[in-house]
């Protein structure tokens, strides 16, 4: 298995003359195939991307041979009682994703606050506005201290929802023309800020924070304007 793992890897470099393996997507009918040959191959990875491969196990061994992992992609049903484990959550990552399940499993104000992640993408079916409100705050108070940018998406939502998250938040509102460019250490992409409402933390550190409502779904970005993340 090793020769024909690594023979498809050698093949698919070639054809695409790429030859670094930037992630690893583990999906359905993974768990077949052994992990430590999986391993063995692609070892040299720091990016994971574990879907629904059916198995609670072989997710555990994931994590155990790849660690660690500085971009892990989850979902709640990855592990038993659709609960990701806070040790999970705890970990220095670079990036930590969380991706809409097929369970209706919504992540909690305590999950938030524990994520160490420098980058933090949350999915989730729904998302209470008062969870982001209280996430704000406690962020102006010295939560969350390595987040550089935080995104949250969510069906639906309403037309007060911006009122809601930002009700007792003192906040100064930018101009939607204003043109300001961000550059996470978690993310290659620099590019542009429009407009949004800026908070400051306790420490002075300031913060973006943008809401954008469409058809089917909500999104809240929040972009912490460290030295190192103004491009």
């Amino acid at each position: 298995m090793d020769f024909t793992m690594n023979a498809w890897l050698e093949h698919l470099q070639n054809v695409f003359n790429y030859y670094k393996i930037d992630s690893i997507s583990f999906r359905e009918n993974s768990s077949q195939f052994d992990i430590d040959d999986i391993k063995d191959v692609f070892g040299s990875t720091t990016g994971i991307f574990i879907k629904n491969t059916g198995c609670f196990a072989f997710n555990q061994m994931i994590l155990q041979q790849f660690f660690p992992i500085e971009e892990l992609t989850i979902t709640a049903e990855n592990f038993r009682d659709s609960k990701i484990p806070p040790s999970l959550f705890m970990q220095n990552r670079v990036t930590l994703s969380t991706v809409e399940s097929d369970l209706d499993v919504t992540i909690k104000l305590n999950d938030l606050l524990l994520i160490n992640s420098k980058v933090i993408t949350v999915e989730n079916p729904q998302m209470p506005q008062k969870l982001l409100n209280n996430f704000i705050k406690l962020w102006q108070r010295g939560s969350n201290p390595r987040m550089e940018y935080l995104y949250i998406d969510y069906f639906g939502g309403e037309e007060n929802d911006e009122q809601i998250v930002m009700k007792g938040i003192k906040y100064e509102v930018n101009s939607v023309d204003r043109e300001r460019y961000f550059k996470s250490v978690g993310s290659n992409y620099s590019g542009p800020v429009y407009g949004g409402m800026d908070v400051y933390r306790m420490d002075g550190v300031k913060a973006t924070i943008v809401f954008n409502r469409y058809e089917t779904f909500s999104i809240w970005e929040m972009y912490v304007w460290f030295d190192h993340c103004v491009a």
